[in-house]
């Protein structure tokens, strides 16, 4: 198949570094937005301790981004003995790229997805759920793997992480306030007294969830595209990649929309984005890009590919 590959094939293109920095100054202009007002309110007191919550919160969200994932999906960590197929394909895929192996970890969901989180290589976690390896054999399987080993190479998952996470917050939120609004809640008639006075809380989230929305897509599109090829790359055959999206794509648009639940706080970062049969006008709101575009930028690695890596 021609010359092995370089570094120079598997580093992010300048693209990939200027949408990251970018999407980093959203955040903090989200941050801002958010601590602003305990200045006009409160006065330089409120508003310095809101800024150092807002720190404290970002600390965390480096420290801890792969932690909160885990608890957000419900997947747990697994180890080598109780997933050695799963493992030895992790391993292979990261000696191909260079890097120390990520942890893994398996979410018990029907719905076939996949995503890797963390602050960098050596404390990322890569996760599939229950659903991916139902639907995927073995070459379908090792081509997600390393779409997220793709990730983690490309040192976007922090940047990724920290820019879903008003999402995720605001999306954990929102479920519980909903919940407590159906009848058959956990509270049940008592719910709907409970979440008049949160309505305020409830309107916040749905700005905060609206302005994390726009934070990760600065991103998103353009770092599935990078993590496309170079996982690919990684495996030497694209085509696996694009049958593999093809199949999720159609199997998660399928799925129920209780078991997408799962994983709709973490839909930006999944391979394929967690949503419904109901296409949005051209893709233009998705976290991802269209699976058409997907599909031809991994034929044209594909084309590389064949002539020798040029």
């Amino acid at each position: 198949m021609g010359p092995p590959f370089t570094d120079r094939h598997f580093e992010p293109d300048a693209a990939l570094y200027r949408r990251m920095f970018f999407t980093m100054a959203l955040v903090a202009g989200v941050y801002a937005a958010a601590v602003l007002p305990f200045f006009l309110v409160g006065g330089p007191l409120w508003g310095l301790a809101a800024v150092a919550a807002a720190v404290a919160l970002a600390v965390v969200q480096c420290r801890w981004a792969d932690r909160f994932v885990l608890w957000a999906t419900g997947a747990r960590e697994v180890t080598a003995a109780a997933e050695p197929e799963l493992h030895a394909l992790v391993d292979r895929l990261c000696v191909s790229a260079g890097l120390p192996k990520p942890r893994v970890a398996v979410a018990a969901t029907p719905v076939p997805n996949a995503f890797a989180a963390g602050s960098g290589p050596g404390s990322a976690i890569v996760c599939v759920t229950d659903g991916l390896r139902d639907a995927l054999g073995p070459a379908g399987l090792n081509a997600v793997l390393g779409h997220e080993i793709a990730h983690i190479r490309n040192r976007d998952v922090l940047i990724a992480g920290i820019a879903v996470f008003p999402c995720l917050c605001a999306d954990l939120f929102l479920g519980f306030w909903t919940g407590l609004l159906r009848p058959r809640g956990p509270l049940g008639p008592f719910g709907t007294p409970l979440a008049v006075p949160l309505l305020p809380l409830a309107v916040a989230a749905a700005a905060l969830y609206t302005a994390g929305l726009v934070t990760s897509m600065a991103l998103s599109r353009h770092r599935e595209l990078c993590a496309d090829a170079t996982g690919t790359l990684l495996t030497g055959r694209p085509t696996d990649l694009a049958a593999a999206l093809g199949r999720l794509d159609d199997e998660v648009r399928g799925a129920g929309a209780a078991d997408r639940r799962a994983l709709r706080p973490v839909s930006g970062l999944c391979v394929v984005p967690v949503r419904g049969r109901r296409r949005d006008a051209a893709g233009l709101l998705s976290s991802h890009p269209t699976l058409a575009r997907r599909v031809a930028r991994l034929t044209l690695v594909s084309r590389r590919l064949a002539a020798g890596g040029r």
